[in-house]
């Protein structure tokens, strides 16, 4: 045969058996997520069949562990071992064990238990680690330390630990201001409920203290004016200090008058009169009253530390007294003064105060850095941005070495079949203790897998601070921008919300329930959809790119027509809600936007604003390879008190 046919012979077979095996493998996913889905469902599965269907398959293991774990209560501990034997050395592992130390706890085996635990873990799982040990060993001293540590805390603890605490109960192996010291912590975690069901367990005079404290709670003002317990005592003064606290959130008027007539009689220590001064003026300052400077401004100097410094520092900006400024942020510890927020805020004050020069000498190298004060300093000398971004050293071989562990490919293959969150624990247990040089071509080898949060991630634990395709992806582009296009909203400004609120992980869940890319909440989801006359959308729908990218960036855009085009009232509402960005609009009409900015409230919101502004630029150089300045997007705030414009800002809006 001519070796002209022998070379096409071999590559048909090769391109046949290539063909065949990714049919073989797409057929596997198609099984896998069919019998996923059933156990999840509570249907039942051949597991026999699926292991020789599945042989060979990286994610069998997953398969096998969901099934094990769909219903413990028939789970024997020798299954359990085998599967430890087996798959122990898998991040699953540790969830399978700790499910199965669960079942062991309501089973009340604690002889299985001991066997099976290996320390530590959730509350539950500690005390039913106790209560193992008490019913195979007895109480020891270190029992009842590690049962009082689980004690000793400001919230309840689950039902599990109902056991312990009683054990530490009838043993009185608690004193008395051991109990006092979990009320306290109680109260100051806001458990004022906790605290009124630990009342019995009080001794006689603390439950009277107790009484003192629940009604001070409901009514600091009142209770402080005419206190019917003892002020010059150790618990006294104790209440007192809680008192004026909460006081210095709501009515610092009336702290400051509880204060000084308590300080004035000398029944506070010197030390505790001080603090609850330095509390009363950082809230004010927190707060942005007019008065707060001159509150700060009046702290002994025994009250004063870095805190009221830099408060002394952010109220000088939102005020716009440039003079004090100067002064405030020389006044910061050295390592905060060179950081470039209060960089950027001297060099601005300089340059308010007269001192141009000066102040372009200091503009000049922070506008040579990539963030959010160097695009402002840039724009005030009329620069161009410094996007310094870095190329790519790509390795091709220690890529595809890192590809091939076997950790890689499960990561890899659970992401395909739509198991995100056991993906990451995959991806991140294959590359535990991994060098930076590693962690950069494993955010690489993510970029072109498309796992835009991995290149994110490890790019960032790689030290690649300028390697901008890895940091700003224009990740889930075949969703966010049509969806930015059928919402009217700049793709930039859309990409920068991504960045921001999930760093681009569809998985992604907020603390108070925002999911998805662009991190929109449930109810908002279903009031967008209304408008835009499409179904509701169910909750694990916003897990879903093309949805959360449609009903953000429409959500997006009515902030946008809410607000009259100012993106930066639109990202405030974004993220905190458009009634609070109306209400800080309120408060502070006609400043400068950057002034605006920085009297914000929210600390996380004013940070916030920050990076969608200074992404949208990065963004931008990305996509169009020119970035719209930032001193576009900041024209003077709506109102009648308007004083000056950004620095590098025409009236035209150019810069």
């Amino acid at each position: 045969m001519p070796r002209s046919l022998v070379l096409l012979f071999v590559s048909v077979l090769f391109l046949l058996q290539t063909a065949a095996a990714s049919d073989r493998l797409e057929n596997q996913r198609d099984l896998f997520r069919n019998a996923h889905e059933r156990i999840g469902l509570g249907l039942s599965v051949d597991m026999d069949e699926l292991r020789d269907q599945l042989k060979g398959y990286p994610l069998l293991p997953y398969l096998i562990y969901a099934d094990l774990l769909s219903d413990t209560s028939r789970l024997t501990a020798g299954q359990v071992e085998s599967f430890l034997d087996a798959y122990g050395d898998l991040p699953l592992a540790r969830g399978f064990r700790g499910q199965w130390l669960h079942e062991l706890g309501a089973r009340e085996d604690w002889e299985a238990y001991q066997r099976f635990h290996r320390g530590g873990g959730s509350a539950t799982l500690r005390c039913y680690g106790l209560r193992a040990r008490r019913a195979t060993d007895g109480v020891d001293d270190d029992w009842l330390r590690e049962a009082r540590g689980l004690w000793l805390v400001g919230h309840s603890q689950p039902s599990a630990c109902d056991a312990v605490f009683s054990e530490l109960y009838d043993r009185d192996a608690l004193s008395d201001e051991q109990r006092w010291e979990r009320i306290t912590r109680a109260m100051y975690s806001g458990s004022a409920g906790l605290a009124r069901a630990l009342r019995p367990r009080l001794a006689e005079a603390d439950q009277q203290w107790l009484d003192d404290w629940l009604r001070l709670n409901r009514d600091p003002a009142t209770a402080l004016a005419d206190p019917d317990f003892d002020v010059d005592s150790r618990r006294g003064r104790q209440l007192v200090r809680f008192g004026i606290r909460v006081l210095a959130r709501s009515d610092r008027d009336v702290a400051r008058e509880r204060l000084e007539r308590y300080a004035a009689r000398g029944e506070l220590p010197r030390e505790m009169a001080l603090e609850l001064q330095r509390e009363i003026a950082l809230r004010s300052a927190y707060s942005r009253d007019d008065e707060a400077l001159e509150l700060l401004d009046e702290l002994p100097e025994a009250a004063r530390n870095d805190t009221v410094l830099e408060w002394q520092a952010r109220v000088a900006v939102g005020q716009q007294n440039w003079p004090r400024l100067v002064d405030a942020v020389w006044a910061l510890p050295r390592k905060q003064r060179e950081q470039a927020e209060w960089r950027y805020w001297r060099a601005h004050a300089l340059w308010m105060t007269g001192a141009k020069d000066r102040a372009e000498e200091l503009f000049e190298p922070l506008a040579r850095t990539r963030n959010y004060y160097g695009f402002l300093a840039a724009d005030a000398l009329g620069r161009p941005y410094a996007m310094n971004e870095a190329d790519l050293d790509h390795d091709a071989d220690r890529q595809a070495a890192l590809a091939s562990r076997p950790g890689m490919q499960r990561a890899r293959e659970l992401r395909e079949v739509g198991l995100i969150t056991e993906a990451r624990r995959e991806w991140e247990a294959a590359l535990a203790g991994a060098d930076t040089d590693t962690r950069a071509q494993a955010a690489m080898l993510a970029l072109g897998w498309g796992w835009y949060d991995r290149a994110i991630h490890n790019a960032n634990r790689a030290g690649m601070h300028n390697a901008l395709a890895l940091r700003f992806p224009a990740g889930f582009s075949n969703v966010l921008e049509p969806a930015a296009a059928a919402a009217d909203v700049d793709p930039a400004l859309v990409y920068a919300v991504a960045r921001k609120e999930s760093a681009f992980s569809p998985d992604a869940r907020s603390r108070v329930g925002a999911r998805g890319l662009l991190q929109v909440m449930p109810e908002t989801g279903r009031r967008v959809a209304d408008g835009l006359g499409v179904s509701d959308p169910a909750g694990v729908d916003l897990y879903k790119p093309a949805v959360n990218a449609r009903l953000g960036a429409a959500y997006l855009s009515q902030m946008l027509e809410r607000f009259d085009g100012n993106v930066i009232l639109a990202a405030a509402a974004y993220n905190a809600g458009p009634e609070r960005a109306a209400r800080w609009l309120e408060d502070n009409p006609g400043q400068p936007a950057a002034v605006w900015i920085e009297n914000i409230t929210f600390g996380e919101t004013r940070d916030y604003v920050k990076s969608v502004l200074a992404f949208r630029a990065v963004f931008d150089s990305q996509l169009r390879g020119e970035p719209r300045r930032l001193a576009g997007a900041m024209p003077v705030m709506p109102g009648e008190e308007a004083t000056e414009l950004v620095l590098g800002e025409d009236t035209d809006g150019e810069s």
